[in-house]
């Protein structure tokens, strides 16, 4: 069974024993990582020699080892563990199940080999085979089938044992002399102290601040614990990026999209695992917890049922699985990470007699389930407009499909078609986004999206899907690669490739290769190009809708847009293009320096009939201020947008916004509720069609 290995970076010891036989254990390395003279201005030297030790190596390491869960269910949760600072991944396979299951491991040691190269594509992997004692094991045959099936000599991250001239580490675990895996642990060693984390140096005040974290011996703690922690060592402006660099290194969990998730710090991710995993359980704790008493008289039985068979979860049922402990967190966290999606459609037999009961999609829970007459309907329509989402160049990781369903479904809701729900299965959907129906379809390394014939916009809908998808990559599956094909409407076996149909059209041919052998016609494809590009995902490419709104005597502008341009520039300068092209006229300061003259942008602000703050972490420390107090003097109505992407150099949780606005504008946050950017396209749309309808009523 897969490990994790993840490095601490210290000459501190931070790692220690706790409780439970799941966490981590501490082993030792030291490394240079300030000069004397950092340490003896803030800390006692004598403290830190103490702290320290050393192994043969001279160094110390500190291992923290996750023991991933082989079940599938699982599967879904990898990106959470596997970052891409990455660890030292030790890969356990059952030689005998590879000598004579053959077909059924090399999947699965493929798979985990894909799954980490996609996560953590620098880590180094060592393949260890069990099972050595048995006397049909051969190890030199079990070579010949890693190079021949898995390619391991070509894998450049395999760390080899060249002892034995193998390309794995073959353990016998009856065996009782005492160094029978020594030679696997001196490989753990070495690729642990050869990673470039364990040699980088950073900061000796953070090393601090986490050690004092993990001698408060929780699961989590609020943020402003941290942030007091680093206040006290002088780092509390770096909190946030502190926080960021030991996430990455696997040794806590701190996400940052929204106040609820920034808010905690997990410093205990196996609290974080085994909560998830009592709602994407495998069947061992799923029979556990059929017989399970309190689920019997918490009255929630056929809860958890429909939870099992369909993935609808309630809000009653998630507290009693999570012990009613941090449900808001846990909820929030689901939701960021495509794990779990709101559910609008109605379930009577289901929430009778908790009408306000909230409903939740948890989409992988339908990985393996059939339904028969939803794959006869999606046969019916394979004719429609089709795409196709190739990943056979990598491979297709699981959960991409499920977290497909998962947007699919939340969209389908937030856009009202209640009384046509998704129909949903393992590897089936049939969905609705209004008047629009399509079918999805996952087939081995391709996902296919299928407009049914006479749907309405259907090359807009398609548009919409493939942002989706590239929302879930990004967020979840970074790099992963792909190919875009369209499957001609006139022969459901002829597939072309999106990017060379985009060649041809722009050089006006008349035909355009077929993928394998064979032409086909570049005016066959035309209806997939209705909406302009189907891959562009932020910018108009397609016609929008005019807004025609009428401006009051005096005015030149329906918006002034006020930013900061050295964190917010490019969000701004992409709003205002999408306002002018819906037919607005925007005020925007697109200058780099942002040295126009005060007298020209409070003309421009009393010229505007609506003025809109948009906030990022520096919005307050630049010419925004005047601007804002200029429109509160004028008494323009303000609209309120945050950048949304944590990911992005202008993200801050909110709370800082609050905490930084000049007093005469805290009443905004209590006020006007504040709209979150969006670029995606599929989040956008909804976006823009809000923020011109608050423009069009402003008073």
């Amino acid at each position: 069974m897969p490990r994790r290995v993840s490095q601490g970076i210290s000459n501190v010891v931070f790692g220690r024993r706790r409780s439970s036989a799941a966490r981590p254990f501490a082993a030792e390395v030291q490394v240079e990582l300030v000069p004397e003279a950092e340490v003896a201005r803030r800390f006692d030297i004598a403290e830190i020699r103490n702290m320290a030790g050393k192994t043969q190596s001279g160094q110390k390491i500190i291992f923290t080892i996750w023991d991933y869960a082989g079940q599938e269910v699982f599967y879904a949760l990898h990106h959470i563990f596997l970052t891409r600072e990455g660890g030292v991944f030790l890969v356990v396979f059952d030689m005998q199940e590879l000598l004579f299951k053959q077909d059924q491991a090399v999947e699965y040691l493929s798979f985990w080999l894909n799954s980490i190269k996609l996560h953590a594509p620098a880590a180094p992997i060592i393949l260890v085979g069990t099972h050595y004692d048995k006397t049909a094991v051969d190890a030199n045959e079990v070579e010949d089938i890693l190079i021949e099936y898995l390619s391991v000599h070509e894998n450049e991250n395999i760390v080899p044992n060249s002892r034995a001239s193998l390309s794995f580490f073959p353990i016998d675990n009856m065996s009782p002399e005492p160094n029978r895996a020594s030679e696997l642990r001196a490989a753990v060693e070495a690729s642990a102290s050869s990673l470039e984390a364990v040699s980088r140096k950073i900061s000796l005040r953070w090393l601090k601040v986490l050690d004092d974290l993990l001698k408060l011996d929780c699961d989590y703690v609020p943020f402003d614990t941290v942030q007091e922690l680093a206040t006290k060592y002088h780092a509390g402006d770096q909190t946030d990026e502190l926080l960021s660099f030991f996430h990455e290194l696997g040794m806590l969990v701190h996400l940052r999209a929204t106040d609820t998730l920034h808010d905690k710090v997990v410093l205990n991710p196996q609290w974080l695992l085994d909560k998830l995993s009592r709602v994407i359980a495998d069947k061992i704790h799923v029979n556990q917890m059929h017989y399970n008493r309190e689920l019997q008289n918490s009255g929630l039985k056929k809860d958890f049922a429909v939870l099992r068979k369909r993935g609808i979860a309630t809000l009653s049922l998630l507290r009693f699985l999570w012990n009613d402990e941090e449900v808001d967190y846990l909820r929030e966290f689901m939701h960021e990470t495509m794990l779990m999606s709101n559910w609008a459609f109605p379930e009577e037999a289901l929430t009778r007699g908790r009408q306000d009961e909230t409903l939740f999609l948890v989409s992988s829970l339908l990985k393996n389930s059939t339904d028969r007459k939803l794959e006869q309907d999606i046969a019916s329509v394979r004719s429609g407009l089709t795409c196709v989402l190739d990943f056979s160049e990598y491979f297709l990781p699981d959960g991409v499909f499920a977290r497909l369903l998962s947007l699919c479904a939340k969209h389908s809701g937030d856009l009202g078609v209640l009384r046509h729900p998704p129909r949903l299965a393992g590897r089936h959907a049939i969905i609705r986004f209004g008047l629009s129906e399509f079918a999805l379809e996952d087939e081995g390394d391709q996902i296919r999206l299928i407009m049914v014939p006479g749907t309405e916009a259907p090359a807009s809908t398609l548009k919409t899907l493939i942002s989706m998808f590239l929302g879930a990559r990004d967020a979840v599956f970074k790099g992963l690669p792909w190919q875009l094909r369209l499957q001609s409407p006139n022969d459901p076996f002829a597939l072309v490739e999106y990017e060379e149909l985009v060649d041809a059209r722009k050089a006006a041919a008349a035909t355009v290769a077929l993928v394998g052998v064979g032409n086909a016609s570049v005016a066959d494809f035309d209806p997939f190009f209705e909406d302009g590009s189907l891959t562009e995902d932020e910018k108009d490419t397609g016609i929008v809708e005019q807004a025609n709104i009428p401006l009051p005597a005096g005015l030149k502008y329906h918006v002034f847009l006020s930013h900061r341009q050295y964190d917010a520039g490019d969000a701004c300068n992409l709003m205002a293009e999408k306002l002018r092209n819906r037919g607005l006229r925007v005020w925007i300061d697109q200058e780099t320096k942002g040295n126009l003259a005060e007298d020209a942008m409070k003309r421009g602000i009393r010229e505007s009939k609506f003025y809109v703050l948009f906030l990022s972490k520096t919005v307050f420390e630049g010419a925004v201020t005047m601007e804002l107090e200029t429109a509160l003097q004028e008494e323009k109505p303000i609209l309120v947008v945050h950048e949304s992407d944590p990911n992005r150099p202008g993200f801050a949780p909110f709370s800082a916004y609050i905490n930084a606005a000049p007093a005469s504008a805290k009443h905004l946050f209590k006020e006007t509720e504040s709209m979150p950017f969006q670029r995606r396209l599929y989040l956008a749309e909804a976006f823009y069609k809000e923020l011109i309808e608050r423009i069009r009523t402003a008073r």
